[in-house]
């Protein structure tokens, strides 16, 4: 019984708050991303990864691991750039200009793990190679979509004013 007394039960909520604020904050991110146009940004995605592709043929290079990573990278950029970009009062959106590092966090995942399969998958790069081009396509959506956090922030606040 003596899981049951008070004081351990005491102790263990002040651990408690730091999980679900950290969860919450990715629900947060992934309900104003889910707002960006998706659409637009598969058709970007994969207008760009089919040019990377011609532009890899012309120089006998053939190759799909690399478009599809550059055409998945801009996938989640348009979408997920386009979600904090959009007008009007949203309180996902708002939370998302005011925290953008953990906004682009979610995407820069999601980016990373989707260009590391595919290498893993599509290329002779193997485990660490693989990794690497999921890690730095990863980073790379990180510091963009961060950047374009803190403009929204300044050009279209999602926040109510006054």
């Amino acid at each position: 019984m003596a899981f049951a007394a008070p004081g351990a039960h005491h102790h263990d909520m002040t651990y408690e708050p730091d999980v679900p604020r950290r969860s919450e904050s990715t629900w947060i991110a992934m309900s104003a991303a889910s707002e960006g146009p998706w659409v637009a940004a598969l058709a970007g995605g994969t207008a760009v990864g089919l040019a990377d592709f011609a532009l890899h043929l012309l120089g006998w290079h053939p190759t799909l691991a690399g478009p599809l990573a550059l055409g998945l990278s801009v996938f989640f950029l348009i979408g997920a750039g386009g979600a904090l970009l959009r007008r009007g009062y949203d309180r996902a959106r708002a939370w998302a200009q005011q925290h953008p590092w953990s906004y682009a966090a979610v995407p820069a995942v999601g980016t990373a793990v989707t260009v590391f399969a595919t290498y893993l998958f599509l290329s002779a790069q193997g485990l660490f190679g693989s990794l690497w081009e999921g890690l730095s396509d990863g980073l790379g959506v990180l510091v963009l979509l961060g950047i374009i956090g803190y403009v929204a922030r300044g050009v279209r606040p999602a926040s109510r004013r006054g």
